[in-house]
């Protein structure tokens, strides 16, 4: 590609680089006009697709428009169909809601649902005996409540699977300390469903009876009753596919899904429970095949993976143990079986499941793993697209790093979930900026935003602004609610261009780590009580807290970051895949193209072990690095440190002394370094010979960076992450080869020569591993705070020259504005309905907004709660018109940029005289309006967005709407906000960028 083809490419990108949406509806309650009205809408506002689910709208028939009723497959069939007619990508997701596969045509007690290994147990004195039937479960209990969507459904069969004993060293309130040389397995012994046993003398003993029985989880709305499904054992997939085949995907459907390329289908995060005191997920096949992949029995291991996990796998608390000297044998056992466990949801669910649907022209996007005991990045080879989020992962830079290795290693997709909050309507659209930048720095290249609701829902329940959908203590709404959705078609193609850009040519990431990690913490995003169990509001947390204060979970030492380096995780075993290798000094050269790999967890797989050495004795660079920290769990303050790396095999595989050899043929050479503290791994790696592909000459704190080439080309991303705490930060950034820097205007499309640029002579080694174009491209740029920039090197350019940095001077400060504000609150109702001759009428109301502009008069800009005309009650738009003079024709060669200040963090847009309708970045709000000015007299008008935060406060709207993130922490309370500033605070600046020559 040359730089004329992008600068085409970018001047209205493509549809396919837009922003998509997660889109509630109100189960199939929405009549025909509403779903068109969205689909239309959505589309005219720039959105690149639309992911549908449904959501429980409350006392209506769920059996008339729950999930797999008539309606709802009619409203599925017009959503594809519309959506496809607009080009639009249409995503399903695999069940009703979004938290997990499920289906309406199984019972709990089916073997392709969801089923758990429960536990039982009897204590005997010394020399005790029993006889008669086994305890068996009692099914009837209540069960204990959880944090997941959906309860749990009559459950009534359960199945025998193992009878264990073991003595007793200590008891506590919730488990034991076991003898594990004492540990008997009584299965065999066991005749319909009866045992007689007499205990040992010598001391107490435990009787653990494992029963097998359906989860029993529900998912709603469903026009019956949807049970989650079986994710380990084929069943499950099979029942999935049968039904999406039998029923959902009807000829017509399939006919519309065939005309649409983007035709998606999502899995969410793993949302699946257990309810019995075992804690374990399980299956029919699950023993068995633990014994054929891992070469020994389960059986008498089980009451060590007796667990609890009250809130997804990182809660997992295990209730029984051993002594300290056999604490790592038991380690092993469990890692054995959570490996197990991810083994058969790539073959048993993922696998067979996009085979499927690849068939009937369906694309698989998931966010893989978390949520349950599964290895994090493994299954990434097997969907088309793995996705990420916001919400459990409070946008931190750390957490987007744990999926992205998987992502670039394979090429696949990698997207988010992006704007969910605890926090509806109350924050300012700086906010969601700021996670798509944090986002695009770890080469996540498409949105997929948290989400978009009909303002129509059911009678009696919807309220101004609008049908919720999505429960309304759990997300944001980017819809036409939103006062800033008059701005959404300037914003979306903003972000269309960044992701065009950067999804262009390959990744260029400087250092693969390899974790290994089956309990990932996704709740880490999650943790808004302080110390004392105050509230933080989730901007404060975002803004200034983790990654914001410097201090990032998973890889703690940030001299990596601060120079410039880019690097992200993965599992090992993933460079045991045929597609992945090593050539001319990279791994995957094709792909991330990784200069070196680090190795610091305690634990390390033998056959990587081996592979790493293949590889080492190549030329590829190794660095071992001992004593790193890393988070376990933030919610309790735990975080794992691992003394010695690659000190053990993380299985009982016997295999230790083999890793011990292959470890010490490593270290012996050259191209392996070793350091005892991750402090020292910038140092180590430039020893070994490494240099940042996009290196901080200088280092910088404050930036974070992502590289993309494509040929020719190079494009670069730079982000000041730091925007609540920060200051204006220049940098100095070295690129490999000699070409001319160029900055792209995300909200224009324009392409402009960048000035700041000077050239380093020199032999440079290309990706082939041979001596090539000679030097480094080196530019300097300022960025403030919760800025972004993007750069093309354009290394096929001819006679490059070099530039002086330029500092933009004032011409003049514009102080007097005259201000309106559009005041929006409730209006009154429209009434939709819908008969389709069915027998019965559909009914829908949708709440109105009643705009009215509040005269704000003339003078200084300051927020619209301090104008006596407007006060503390309005949200909305503030239009803002001022003039002023330019006493000379403007400089030919020379740049303008009106430098708003501050819009309060708003969306908006700028106008000056009659060139066109500009947007810009929120947290730096310039416009370049060099071919608008003329001598003399200019007009320039500004619009700036608010959220509805003044608005409901005022309604007393969040009287009613719980605070999710305290409740999660075991507290209450409703949500609280206080009033906003909204508005262009400015001071709004004239400045000029002269040209420098060169």
């Amino acid at each position: 590609m040359s730089l004329d083809d992008l600068a085409r490419m970018i001047a209205d990108p493509s549809i396919e680089f837009r922003p998509e949406l997660r889109w509630w509806l109100a189960e199939g309650l929405h009549t025909d006009e509403t779903l068109v009205r969205e689909i239309d809408t959505a589309h005219r506002l720039g959105f690149g697709g639309m992911e549908f689910l449904a959501m429980d709208e409350g006392a209506i028939d769920h059996s008339r428009y729950g999930w797999g009723a008539e309606e709802w497959v009619h409203d599925s069939q017009v959503v594809v169909e519309e959506t496809t007619k607009r080009n639009m990508s249409v995503s399903f997701t695999s069940g009703t809601n979004w938290a997990n596969a499920n289906l309406p045509t199984i019972t709990p007690d089916h073997p392709a649902a969801a089923q758990e290994l429960d536990v039982v147990f009897e204590d005997l004195a010394p020399s005790g005996s029993r006889s008669g039937a086994l305890p068996r479960v009692d099914l009837d209990a209540e069960p204990p409540t959880l944090h997941i969507p959906g309860h749990r459904g009559k459950v009534t069969e359960q199945h025998l699977v193992a009878v264990v004993a073991a003595r007793l060293l200590e008891t506590g309130a919730t488990g034991a300390i076991l003898d594990l040389d004492s540990v008997v397995d009584l299965t065999d012994r066991v005749r319909d469903e009866t045992l007689e046993w007499s205990a040992p003398a010598d001391g107490d003993w435990r009787l653990f009876v494992f029963w097998m029985h359906g989860t029993g989880q529900t998912a709603s709305p469903s026009a019956s009753v949807n049970y989650t499904v079986n994710y380990l054992d084929r069943d499950g997939v099979d029942a999935v596919i049968d039904y999406w085949d039998s029923v959902v995907l009807t000829p017509e459907l399939r006919e519309q899904i065939s005309r649409n390329p983007r035709a998606q289908m999502y899995m969410d995060s793993l949302e699946l429970s257990v309810y019995g005191a075992g804690g374990m997920f399980w299956g029919r096949t699950v023993a068995r095949e633990f014994r054929a992949r891992r070469g020994y029995d389960l059986t008498r291991w089980l009451p060590f993976l007796i667990r609890s996990a009250p809130f997804m796998a990182v809660s997992t608390t295990y209730h029984n143990d051993v002594r300290e000297e056999h604490r790592v044998t038991v380690e092993k056992v469990r890692f054995d079986y959570v490996r197990t466990l991810t083994d058969l949801y790539i073959e048993n669910m993922l696998r067979p499941f996009a085979a499927f649907l690849h068939d009937n022209g369906i694309s698989l996007r998931a966010e893989i793993s978390y949520g349950l005991p599964f290895e994090l990045t493994r299954p990434g080879p097997e969907v088309d697209g793995i996705e990420t989020e916001s919400l459990e992962f409070g946008a931190q830079i750390d957490a987007y790093r744990l999926m992205a290795g998987p992502a670039h290693l394979f090429g696949k997709q990698y997207s988010s979930e992006t704007g969910a909050t605890t926090r509806n309507h109350i924050l300012d659209h700086r906010f969601y900026d700021q996670i798509i930048a944090t986002q695009l720095a770890a080469g996540i290249t498409k949105t997929v935003l948290h989400g978009w609701a009909s303002t129509a829902g059911a009678e009696g329940v919807t309220h101004w602004p609008g049908h919720e959908g999505m429960w309304p203590m759990f997300s944001e709404r980017f819809d036409t609610r939103q006062p800033a959705a008059e701005f959404y078609p300037l914003w979306n193609k903003a972000i269309g261009r960044y992701q065009c850009v950067l999804r262009q040519g390959r990744p260029r990431i400087d250092v693969g780590i390899l974790r290994t990690d089956h309990f990932t913490d996704n709740t880490s995003g999650l943790v808004f009580l302080d110390q004392d169990g105050r509230r933080i509001p989730d901007e404060d947390a975002y803004g200034r807290m983790w990654m914001r204060d410097r201090h990032n979970h998973w890889w703690q030492d940030l001299g990596m970051q601060d120079a410039g380096w880019t690097y992200e995780f993965f599992d090992g075993s993933l460079l045991l895949r045929e597609e992945v290798s090593f050539a001319d000094g990279l791994v995957q050269p094709h792909g991330p193209g990784y200069q070196a790999l680090v190795v610091y967890q305690d634990t390390l797989d033998p056959d990587v072990a081996v592979k790493l050495l293949e590889w080492a004795r190549q030329g590829m660079k190794l660095l071992i690095v001992n004593g790193a920290t890393e988070l376990k769990w933030l919610t309790a303050g735990q975080y794992t440190t691992h003394a010695h790396a690659a000190a053990r095999t993380p299985g009982l595989d016997g295999r230790d002394e083999e890793l011990a050899q292959t470890m010490a043929r490593l270290r012996a050479l050259p191209t392996v370094a070793e350091v005892g503290d991750p402090s020292g791994t910038v140092e180590a790696l430039r020893e070994l010979g490494l240099a940042g592909r996009a290196e901080f000459t200088g280092g910088n704190r404050s930036l974070l960076s992502h590289l993309r080439e494509d040929g020719d080309l190079l494009h670069l991303y730079l982000y000041h992450f730091l925007y609540e705490t920060g200051e204006p930060t220049t940098v100095e950034v070295a690129l490999p080869g000699i070409g001319t820097a160029h900055q792209i205007d995300a909200w224009t499309g324009d392409i402009r020569p960048h000035s700041g640029i000077r050239y380093e002579a020199g032999q440079s080694i290309s990706e082939a591993g041979t001596v090539a174009e000679a030097g480094r491209t080196l530019i300097t740029v300022t960025l403030a705070p919760g800025e972004t920039a993007l750069f093309t090197i354009d290394r096929s350019a001819r006679e490059p020259a070099a530039s002086e940095p330029v500092e933009p001077r004032l011409l003049q400060e514009i102080a007097e504005w005259t201000t309106t504000v559009e005041s929006w609150d409730a209006g009154g109702f429209e009434v939709i309905s819908e008969d389709r001759g069915l027998g019965y009428e559909t009914r829908e109301v949708r709440p109105t907004t009643a705009i009215t502009r509040l005269d704000g008069g003339r003078g200084p800009l300051r927020p619209w709660k301090d104008l006596p005309e407007v006060g503390p009650d309005v949200s909305g738009v503030g239009a803002y018109e001022a003039t002023f003079t330019l006493e000379e024709a403007p400089v030919a060669g020379a740049g303008y940029v009106l430098d708003l200040g501050s819009t309060a963090g708003g969306l908006g847009s700028v106008r000056v005289n009659e060139g066109p309708v500009r947007g810009f970045d929120t947290s730096c709000p310039s416009v370049d309006v060099t071919s608008d000015l003329r001598p003399g007299e200019n007009t320039v008008t500004v619009r700036v967005s608010s959220s509805l935060n003044n608005r409901l406060l005022a309604r007393g709207y969040y009287d009613s709407i719980p605070d999710i993130a305290a409740r999660l922490a075991g507290g209450a309370g409703m949500q609280q906000t206080e009033v906003h500033d909204h508005g262009l605070l400015g001071p709004v600046r004239l400045l000029l960028r002269e040209a420098t020559a060169g």
